[in-house]
Formats: C-alpha cells, structure tokens, sequence
C-alpha cells in the first residue's frame, strides 16, 4: 500500500533522507526555507510503501494574481526504493494541499514516466554529476595535464565561508558575466537570502598570483552533496588554468568534509561546448534530466 503525507517530516529526517538519493540543491532543506524567506510557501511529501519510504518530494509554490497556486517540483521526486513511479507522480498531484485552482509543474530527475496527465512544455536538459573522491588518474588528459601545470606556477588557493562583502562581489560579477554570455543562473537575491540562512553552506575558493585574486569559484554545500554555483576568471587565470586549480581543491577538500557528489551543473555541447568540455574533463558523468512536465 503507497501512502503520502504532507509537511509531517522534520529537517533531520528530511534530509537523511535526501543524503540517501544524494539530493540535488533544489531538493535540500535549505532550498525550500530560503524560498520561503522570500515570500513563497514550500510543500514537502514522504511517500512510503508497506511503511518504508520510498520517495520524497519537495516543491515550491506561489501564488499567481492571486488566483492560481502554483507549484514547481525541480529534480524531484528523489526516489528511495522501486515503486511505481507513475503512482507517485499522481499521488502527489491529487493529494496537494496547494488550493484549488493550482497547476502542478514537474522538472524530473529522470526520464519521465508515461502518462497522458503529464504534458511535456520543456524539452529535457543534461547536467553533469562528480562523485568523490576524485583522482589525478580519473581526470581526463588534458585536463590533467593543464593541473599540473597550474599546481607548478607557484598559485595559492584558499578555501573559506564567503562573506557577505565577497558574496556582493561574486554577485555583481556574475550578474555582467550573464549579460556578456548571454545566459541565466539563480537569482542574485536567493543566493542571498540563502547565505543570511545558512551562512557557512557557501563556501569560496580562490586562486592568487602575488598579491591578485586572478580566480574564484563559489560553491552551495547541503547536505552530502554540493554545487558549483559561480566562477569567475581572468585572462592570467585562464592562461594559469587557475579554474582548474580552484575546483581541484574543492574536490579534495570537500572529500575530506564528507561531501559524495558535486553538481557541476547543466551543459550544452551546442552553444557552449568549451565548457562542457572543461566540465566532463573532471571525470563527471553527463546526465540526461527529464523534460518539465505539466501535470493534470
């Protein structure tokens, strides 16, 4: 028998649960209380089998002129244990204390289970996942070689809590980058409120020449996963490969703090196929998501 029950779990069960399934961000406690900080209501979901979890689900919701609720699901369900899938999913739509009228709007972790009452509008995405710990010899070879040669230019890394005086920097940057490039990340503003929540959650590596910062990279920890969140680089760092540095030491030290996986991120082979290369040259697995779904 598959039973759910809504906003019944606490954050310590939540989120052993969710080291379980090495949750992505979007599925982390954390996630759904900075969401809630700025305005929106969250709604988390256990679903159990014969009394065994077999899945959680954590989505965001807002309403829309006041009449429409709206819930988005990103990454989730996170399964636990084979079930059917398609159960769930309708589950979840049908038993929603969201008020009516409301639309339900998935973005699945995986293929989507098939169903006339989930309308795909979003074509699926590919995200690339690191499991740690990772070694020089799981690196690809250029990407190794490129290591070596910035663990040999005389750089410091450090490795610190961003404060928020940095974080308005990192930020500011990004916020030029995306106009430059042309693409879109997590709202500046989440990203802040995020770090007034759980300050310590974001954590900065930077990579000196002398006295000049010449790379930084940002990264969310929750739970026993972590995400790349902002990089920023200068022409000395890229010609230093100081980016690579920079998430070197991430990897080493957040395998030392316990952290499984990184999220590194989506890619996009067609229009930004430099990066994606620098991305699968970690070792990390390109993952095909699934699509967004309406569900009715």
């Amino acid at each position: 028998m598959v039973e759910i029950s809504w906003d019944q779990i606490g954050q310590a069960q939540w989120e052993q649960l969710a080291d379980r399934a090495r949750a992505p961000m979007q599925q982390r406690w954390a996630y759904g209380e900075t969401h809630a900080a700025l305005g929106g209501s969250v709604l988390r979901a256990l679903i159990c089998q014969n009394d065994r979890p077999v899945a959680i689900c954590q989505s965001v919701s807002r309403r829309v002129a006041g009449l429409l609720s709206t819930s988005l699901t990103t990454r989730g369900p996170l399964w636990l244990a084979p079930c059917d899938r398609r159960r769930v999913l309708k589950l979840i739509r049908r038993t929603s204390p969201l008020p009516r009228p409301r639309a339900h709007l998935f973005t699945l972790p995986d293929a989507t289970p098939r169903s006339t009452r989930l309308i795909p509008l979003m074509s699926p995405a590919t995200s690339t996942q690191l499991a740690l710990p990772v070694t020089m010899k799981s690196l690809q070879g250029k990407w190794r070689n490129a290591l070596r040669q910035a663990k040999n230019s005389g750089l410091r890394t450090r490795h610190t809590p961003c404060s928020a005086k940095m974080l308005s920097r990192l930020l500011l940057t990004d916020a030029r980058q995306q106009l430059d490039r042309s693409y879109r990340a997590l709202p500046a503003g989440f990203t802040r409120k995020w770090h007034q929540i759980v300050a310590d959650d974001l954590r900065l590596i930077t990579v000196g020449k002398s006295e000049d910062t010449i790379a930084t990279a940002l990264f969310i920890r929750h739970g026993n996963t972590a995400t790349y969140h902002i990089a920023h680089n200068t022409d000395t760092g890229r010609l230093l490969s100081a980016g690579r540095l920079a998430l070197w030491r991430a990897f080493t030290d957040f395998t030392k703090q316990g952290i499984a996986e990184i999220d590194l991120g989506i890619i996009d082979t067609e229009n930004a196929p430099g990066l994606a290369r620098f991305k699968l040259g970690t070792g990390a697995i390109a993952q095909r998501l699934g699509p967004t779904v309406l569900a009715i």
